[in-house]
């Protein structure tokens, strides 16, 4: 099963996000109700099952540490991800360097949470805006996106 659709939830006063019901179902039916959630490069947070965050770190671990970028990226990106689970609400505890992160404190606690196939993206509605603004922007904008779209032989 994958993780599509695009809702908005806010975090309650303890950094609590409740996960949509047909995500949790996956997430619950299909992963043991196990996460793990990490800072990404664009401002946002990653929400991995635990199952499928085991595949990504194992592609990490593979790629050559010698390189700069792979020791950079991995660094980030590794040393952000927590483990947590779902509660019996079907909530997760976001930890505060994860909300500062990804911009979702006291003053912006709306949550856009993206289903990304395989992961949830967790943004705040501002950086969301920004983000849709960006894909969305211009003629030029999409053009380029469906192009090299269909570089990877990907048609829409």
């Amino acid at each position: 099963m994958f993780f599509r659709g695009r809702y908005e939830y806010s975090l309650d006063t303890k950094g609590r996000l409740n996960i949509p019901a047909k995500f949790r179902e996956i997430i619950v039916g299909e992963y043991n109700s196990e996460l793990v959630i990490t800072t990404a490069l664009e401002g946002c947070l990653d929400c991995f099952p635990l199952k499928i965050w085991t595949q990504v770190e194992d592609k990490l671990n593979s790629l050559p540490s010698s390189r700069i970028e792979v020791k950079r990226f991995k660094r980030f990106y590794i040393s952000g991800a927590v483990e947590c689970s779902l509660d019996k609400q079907g909530r997760v505890l976001l930890p505060p360097t994860l909300r500062n992160w990804a911009g979702l404190d006291q003053k912006e606690n709306n949550v856009v949470i993206a289903g990304q196939i395989d992961k949830l993206e967790f943004w705040s509605q501002e950086r969301w805006g920004v983000e849709a603004l960006a894909t969305t922007g211009s003629a030029a904008d999409i053009k380029g996106i469906v192009e090299a779209l269909e570089e990877l032989g990907v048609s829409i």
